[in-house]
């Protein structure tokens, strides 16, 4: 068996203990059906269709497989949770840096309606992510 095919299933192996630990404290939502199997907590989610293990994080618009390093990552994290939170961090940042340059674009081509409608989009995602981080919004 190769590493990342073990590195998968000791993941779904983790969230199943941490749902039978955490099924009544935490919002962690189970599925089971004849042939998939799957786990929702935050921002994650880890999905086994027959012999298939898939982990999305579910932060982004579209449902977007984990990498091969983030996979790594989430089996020698100690927390689910800190896992998350980096995660999403990370995602607010790409999707930032995203519309900036969008709206550097727009702003060369001289189009107030597309910088502003990056605009809103990039400083509603900066409210989101200093919500997230605590810090106080004056």
């Amino acid at each position: 068996m190769n590493i990342e095919k073990q590195a998968r299933i000791n993941i779904l192996k983790r969230f199943e203990s941490f749902y039978n630990n955490n099924k009544d404290q935490k919002r962690i939502i189970q599925t089971k059906n004849k042939n998939e199997h799957s786990y929702l907590y935050k921002r994650l989610k880890v999905e086994q269709i027959g012999l298939n293990i898939e982990i999305y994080d579910t932060s982004t618009d579209i449902y977007r497989p984990l990498s091969l390093r983030e996979v790594y990552k989430l089996d020698k994290t100690k927390s689910i949770d800190d896992f998350c939170n980096k995660l999403f961090i990370k995602n607010s940042k790409k999707r930032i840096r995203h519309n900036r340059k969008c709206m550097q674009i727009a702003i060369a081509k001289n189009n107030d309606k597309e910088k502003m409608y990056h605009y809103k989009i990039a400083t509603q995602e900066i409210k989101i992510l200093r919500l997230f981080l605590d810090i106080n919004i004056n």
